[in-house]
């Protein structure tokens, strides 16, 4: 039976109990260099029936390594970031990884004191969702260092040797628009955080080096155009994060564009404030207007209608992201990767053919 952790009991105890050296039972337990397989299990049942606690700082001055990771997200009580951690959170304790995890409520200023934390506890390699694009000198100075970071749904293109990790938001949107194009619709409104701008002539490789609502409403201003039909800023509803601008969006596209038939919202926050927007304007969800959401998130299947959504692989992402992590730890080489995952339509009940297209089929 094992005994409770005790700093009392030091490796030789352990090398003594296994019947091997003190370097091998070092070996063994910091899993590097040479050992067998025989040879390790016995190791570590003699730890563990002795209580033995590592002391991690002998070992990182040993192997170079301190075996934790660092994660920074801006907001934990997202859902997406949430399940991602979790993602993280797994793979790490697969890889014999420890997590030491940050907030930073999407402040840059918090953001780098969590990174200079991070940077002081040494740890072996960050993952981060960035709050800005461009304020990343702290980023550049982690990899300066020789910490391996990377990049978890925002990119940071100035940030030269991370690997980025992200759903693919160009496709994902495109299952969107295309469900609503292949139901009938033509006016297409989108509720995002982005500007209504793009170029004329839209470049997918643009994609990479966008945050992710401009890179959606990429997405499906090319769906679009890929279907013959004109990309028009006026159907763009720009919002601020959070539900009440969303529905004040929804409110002004409506009343200025009242031959929409379709919404496609850009994130999980926005397809709340737009789905009370209907409710409250007495709107007949989808007989009178279709809404899509993005991310899939637990009141999208208690309301009704049941929202019709593109969800993100977020779990999957966040294992993605720490198994990119140590292979950049693994091999400096491999890194600037970019990694994307697919996104799923799930359609339930909040999208529907047009009136006009029903009445003619």
């Amino acid at each position: 039976m094992a005994r409770p952790a005790s700093p009392s009991v030091t490796i030789i105890d352990v090398a003594e109990r296994a019947g091997v050296s003190k370097s091998t039972a070092a070996r063994a337990l910091a899993n590097y260099g040479s050992v067998s397989e025989k040879t390790r299990v016995a190791v570590q049942a003699a730890a563990e029936e002795l209580g033995y606690q590592a002391n991690t700082l002998a070992r990182s001055m040993i192997t170079g390594r301190t075996m934790t990771v660092g994660v920074v997200i801006p907001d934990i009580s997202n859902p997406f970031f949430g399940n991602a951690v979790r993602g993280i959170s797994t793979a790490a304790r697969e890889e014999h990884y420890d997590v030491l995890l940050s907030s930073t409520e999407g402040d840059v200023g918090l953001e780098r004191r969590a990174v200079s934390v991070l940077a002081g506890k040494k740890v072996d390699g960050v993952i981060i969702a960035p709050v800005s694009t461009e304020d990343t000198e702290h980023l550049e100075a982690l990899e300066a260092k020789g910490v391996a970071v990377t990049l978890l749904d925002r990119p940071a293109p100035t940030v030269a040797a991370a690997s980025y990790v992200a759903v693919d938001h160009l496709g994902a949107s495109s299952l969107a628009v295309n469900h609503l194009i292949d139901l009938g619709h033509r006016e297409i409104g989108i509720v995002t955080e982005a500007s209504a701008m793009l170029p004329d002539q839209v470049d997918p490789t643009l994609a990479s080096m966008l945050r992710p609502a401009s890179a959606r409403l990429l997405g499906y201003a090319m769906a679009l155009r890929s279907a013959g039909i004109r990309y028009d800023p006026a159907l763009v509803a720009s919002s601020a994060y959070a539900r009440a601008s969303a529905s004040a969006a929804v409110r002004r596209l409506l009343e200025a564009q009242p031959q929409v038939t379709a919404v496609y919202c850009t994130d999980s926050e926005l397809s709340a404030g737009a789905f009370a927007a209907l409710q409250e304007l007495g709107i007949d969800c989808p007989g009178q207007l279709s809404l899509i959401g993005f991310d899939d998130q637990d009141w999208a299947t208690l309301v009704r209608p049941r929202l019709t959504v593109v969800e993100q692989p977020s779990y999957q992402l966040g294992r993605t992201a720490l198994k990119e992590l140590i292979a950049t730890m693994v091999n400096p080489a491999e890194r600037r990767q970019h990694r994307t995952l697919r996104g799923r339509l799930i359609v339930r009940d909040s999208t529907a053919r047009p009136r006009a297209a029903a009445a003619k089929a």
